[in-house]
């Protein structure tokens, strides 16, 4: 029994030891691999949902603003259903290892939520954003809101059975086996989420969509009355209100972690069907230095416009295209002048 302490300490080095080589060896996701190889040549990333990955075109951003007489380009690491928590995450995982080049990052502005959508609830991307910090941020939050106690027991019990499966590396063994010994990227088989340019922009077009986008496309084309009265209400409301304490405290730390590793953010909000709180407060009141928003259909029209949607919540690629565009000359225009 005397030698029962040395044998737990021996076994949590171990085990330890074990879950590090893990995280070294096993790839987390595949743009954070990709990202890793080129580096050394980006200084503007991109972070959010489907919003950016399907809309963002780094390729013309990067033409719009070459009179900077900038060597380096930008890229987009943005994913379906990213949240703001996994773009936390995302942001403290890039500036980790930061290379030296990296100036700005562009997130988009989402609201907090302290629930999960059910799709893919333990798919390997949403397990990975429950790092510990993450996690108890989390719990935090949810603990404090004003929930029913029923509704936070089930979260709770959700993020951190996720966190748990994290920590323990949870059926990857043999994906450690399988990627030891090999090249970045040389794990993944499927390297369509890159795109067509290898800088992570795949926009919406009828040829190479999903099923579900389709379905998607041909719902809002029967019935684009969402769209046209958002056009019509979005300039009669306010700016959205008050940030909530959790959102507010989310973003300082996001914030104050960009500013230690010296990278700006910059906040964009997308062309959305309704406003989102507390991003222009924020803005107002100096949390957040840079914030371009794009919900104001006076300002936008374009964006607002049947014709230049693919769905209800997306543009399509020409307008996409024509976003990108805008979003170049007002990053040059207001953050970089700004700077200047």
């Amino acid at each position: 029994m005397r030698l029962f302490p040395l044998y737990l300490l021996l076994f949590a080095l171990g085990f330890g030891l074990v879950q590090k080589m893990l995280h070294q060896v096993v790839p987390e996701r595949l743009k954070v691999e990709w990202y890793e190889t080129i580096q050394a040549e980006v200084d503007v990333i991109f972070l959010g949902s489907s919003h950016v990955f399907r809309q963002f075109d780094p390729q013309l951003f990067d033409a719009q603003r070459k009179e900077e007489g900038t060597p380096y380009r930008s890229v987009n690491m943005a994913a379906l259903g990213m949240d703001v928590h996994e773009e936390a995450y995302m942001l403290g995982r890039i500036l980790k290892q930061k290379a030296e080049p990296l100036r700005w990052v562009i997130v988009e502005a989402l609201p907090l939520e302290l629930d999960m959508q059910n799709e893919n609830d333990f798919g390997l991307r949403r397990i990975e954003w429950h790092d510990t910090p993450t996690t108890w941020r989390l719990v935090r939050a949810i603990w404090q809101s004003d929930l029913p106690n029923a509704e936070k027991r089930s979260l709770l019990q959700r993020h951190v059975e996720h966190w748990w499966r994290r920590t323990l590396s949870l059926a990857r063994g043999m994906d450690g086996v399988a990627a030891f010994g090999l090249k970045p990227l040389e794990y993944y088989a499927d390297q369509s989420s890159l795109g067509a340019q290898r800088n992570g922009y795949v926009p919406l077009e009828v040829a190479t969509a999903d099923q579900k986008s389709l379905g998607m496309r041909q719902e809002f084309r029967r019935s684009p009355q969402k769209l046209l009265r958002a056009a019509e209400e979005l300039p009669l409301v306010d700016d959205g209100g008050q940030p909530s304490s959790g959102q507010l405290a989310m973003v300082r730390e996001m914030e104050a972690l960009a500013k230690q590793h010296g990278v700006g953010l910059v906040w964009w909000i997308h062309p959305n069907l309704k406003r989102y709180s507390g991003w222009r407060q924020m803005k107002a009141n100096g949390d957040i230095q840079h914030l371009i928003a794009y919900d104001d259909p006076e300002r936008y029209p374009e964006l607002y416009r049947v014709l230049a949607h693919f769905d209800l919540y997306h543009l399509n690629r020409q307008a996409s295209e024509r976003m990108t565009m805008n979003f170049a000359f007002d990053f040059v225009e207001s953050v970089l002048a700004e700077e200047n």
